[in-house]
C-alpha cells in the first residue's frame, strides 16, 4: 500500500511538472525561484584571472603587515627614548637628593 501511495505521488525527490525550468514573462520573482534557477548574462567582460586576485590580495596583506610593523617600530622607539629620558631625570634627582643630604648629615655630626 505505500508502494502504490509513491507511485501515485511519484518519487518523493523527483520534481513536479508544475515547476519550469524558466519562470514565465508575468512570474514575480519569488524567495522559491530566487537564485535556485541559472540565466545567463550578456557582456560579462569584466572577469579577472583568479591568479591575479590571489597575487593582488597577498600583495595588499602585505603592505598592511609591513605599514604595521613600521608603526610598531617607530612607537617602540619613541617609547625607548621617553625611558631614557625619565632615567636620566630619576638618577639626576637623587644625585641631587644624595648632595642635599650629606651637608645635613654632616653639619649635625660637628
Amino acid at each position: 500500500m505505500i508502494e502504490q501511495s509513491q507511485s501515485a505521488q511519484g518519487a518523493p525527490n523527483a520534481p513536479t511538472s508544475d515547476h519550469s525550468s524558466a519562470p514565465s514573462a508575468g512570474a514575480k520573482d519569488t524567495a522559491d525561484t530566487h537564485g535556485t534557477q541559472f540565466q545567463a548574462v550578456d557582456g560579462g567582460g569584466e572577469t579577472r584571472s583568479g591568479e591575479t586576485l590571489l597575487v593582488e590580495a597577498y600583495t595588499v596583506l602585505w603592505v598592511i603587515l609591513m605599514g604595521w610593523l613600521l608603526l610598531l617600530w617607530r612607537k617602540q622607539a619613541s617609547l625607548n627614548a621617553r625611558l631614557d629620558d625619565l632615567d636620566r631625570v630619576l638618577d639626576k634627582a637623587a644625585a641631587n637628593l644624595k648632595a642635599k643630604s650629606k651637608p645635613a648629615a654632616g653639619s649635625t655630626a660637628s
